[in-house]
């Protein structure tokens, strides 16, 4: 089971990373198209702006997904690392129980966020706004499954020092 949540987690980071390679080359393009379309030939591209924000929502979204799972989000280490590596462990545990928790219910009302908005319609692309929040499950359940991962690993990891019997 742990290989199989491994190799999902490993897959999903992939399509997720190079998703967000495509989706910051668009950004980039959409918005450099849009400028010379405006200022050279006096023809604003009326999608781009709604496009583009809605781009960025992508973004930050999957990119914070690709950052939980490798560990890089921002953190305040200052408290714990003043504990001792036994309450340090101990706390690390239970903070990520405590983001497993909130993850579960952020991807739960995610879900039921983008079913609530599938009948409404972006303005200037006339697409249905649950692409836009379907990033939240999608990325939340991603975030949970590493989230997951985590404690097994830490749960593991407590279970074979206490058997090496080393302190913690």
């Amino acid at each position: 089971m742990e290989a199989i949540i491994s190799k999902i987690i490993h897959w999903v980071y992939f399509i997720f990373k190079y998703l967000l390679m495509f989706i910051m080359v668009e950004i980039a393009l959409i918005i450099s198209v849009s400028i010379c379309c405006r200022y050279f030939l006096n023809s604003p591209i009326y999608w781009a702006e709604e496009v583009t924000r809605y781009s960025f929502v992508w973004a930050t979204f999957i990119g914070a997904a690709c950052a939980y799972k490798r560990r890089e989000l921002v953190s305040m280490s200052v408290f714990i690392n003043m504990l001792g590596p036994r309450r340090r462990r101990w706390l690390m545990l239970v903070l990520e129980l405590i983001m497993a928790g909130f993850l579960c219910v952020a991807a739960v009302f995610g879900v039921k966020m983008t079913l609530v908005v599938r009948q409404q319609m972006a303005v200037a692309t006339q697409i249905s706004m649950a692409y836009l929040y379907i990033v939240v499950p999608l990325s939340c359940s991603f975030m949970f499954l590493c989230s997951l991962a985590n404690i097994h690993a830490m749960w593991r990891k407590k279970q074979l020092q206490s058997t090496w019997g080393e302190n913690w």
